[in-house]
Formats: C-alpha cells, structure tokens, sequence
C-alpha cells in the first residue's frame, strides 16, 4: 500500500532541502560574465590614463595655462594658473569616468576595449550616482597628495612622506583585485560595484 500523500511529499521536500543551492550573487550573473582579472584592468587603466593625458594636454595647448602643476611649480607662474590646471585635471577624471560607466557602454573606453563593464553585483547597471561615487573614493585617496603640491619646494621630505603613504594606500587599493575571489578593489567593495570581462555581444 502506497503511504499517505503528506508523507510522500514530506519526504521529497526533505530530500529537495538537502541538495545545496549556488549563492545568489552568482547565479544571476548574465552567462558568459567572468570577473575582470588584474591585468586586464590594469590594462584597461593605462588605455584611459593615455586618453586622459592628450584631453588634459589639448585643453592646456588650447586655454593657455600649464598641464600640470609640478611641471610649472618652478617656472614663476602665477598661483591661479596652477590652481586652474589641478581643478580641470580632477573635473575631467571624474566626468571622465561618470559620464562612460553610467552610460550604455558601462565602461570607459579602456574598460570597454578591454571587454570590461562597471556593474552591481548582479550584472545590473550602475547609475551616475554610484559611477561618481566609484571614481570619487579613488580621487580622494590622491587629494592629500594635490593639497600638498604647495609644499614640494618648501617642504620636501614631508611631501615626499605624503606621496609615500598615497602611493601604498593606491597600490593596496588596487592590488585587492589580485586577490579578492570576485576581484574586486577597495572602490567596488565601498561602492558596491564589480567590474565583469564580458561577451563582445549582448551588453
């Protein structure tokens, strides 16, 4: 005799409950994303950092003040060109980078190159708010070092200590993603972003 229908179905949800389930943060990533690897970023970075630079340099050529602040802090000019020079660079890399992850490319053109999107955790697209934010918590880890810029004539060893402790502060920030099981650096972890190798279609 077949036992009563409760417990037939008692013990096929005991056995469904033993069989272990994916975490959800990985199931509902879209098939074929991976998590960006070191290199590939890194690569990626060093494409932007060129863009960046001959914007940067354009607008320099084109407005007349210097590119950057500690290649004129010995030239004699004045305090306001220096001054003009660090607020543009910072505007440009944070526009920069906003306006590129928060649209639908999802990347900057380095990351995009590289087959790179900027997401949240479930491949879902990131906003301008979290874009700025990302960015931002990179900008601020240099700003103690453009505070400082003043003081590399007057005050060399304590510039340098500063550049030090900003330099260890980026390499750790960026060397997470080396050894982070969804690699991701000290910005995505604050921010709640990852960064995915994608597909060339479908994004």
């Amino acid at each position: 005799m077949d036992p009563p229908l409760n417990q037939r179905t008692r013990g096929t949800m005991s056995v469904e409950t033993a069989v272990p389930t994916l975490p959800l943060q990985n199931s509902t990533i879209p098939v074929g994303w991976t998590y960006g690897g070191f290199w590939r970023r890194a690569l990626a970075a060093l494409i932007d950092t060129l863009i960046l630079f001959v914007v940067s340099l354009t607008l320099a050529v084109a407005f007349g003040y210097p590119l950057a602040p500690q290649m004129s802090a010995g030239s004699g000019a004045p305090p306001v060109a220096l001054g003009t020079a660090t607020v543009v660079n910072i505007a440009l890399y944070l526009t920069y980078h906003t306006l590129f992850v928060a649209s639908g490319m999802r990347a900057t053109p380095g990351k995009r190159f590289m087959t790179l999107v900027v997401a949240r955790p479930d491949g879902g697209r990131v906003g301008p708010g979290i874009a700025f934010a990302r960015i931002g918590v990179q900008e601020l880890l240099t700003l103690p070092l453009l505070l400082m810029q003043s003081q590399a004539k007057t005050a060399p060893l304590l510039y340098l200590a500063v550049a030090l402790v900003v330099c260890v502060a980026l390499l750790v920030n960026y060397l997470m993603v080396a050894f982070t099981d969804q690699k991701t650096a000290g910005h995505d972890r604050i921010c709640g972003t990852r960064v995915f190798k994608t597909p060339d279609e479908g994004i």
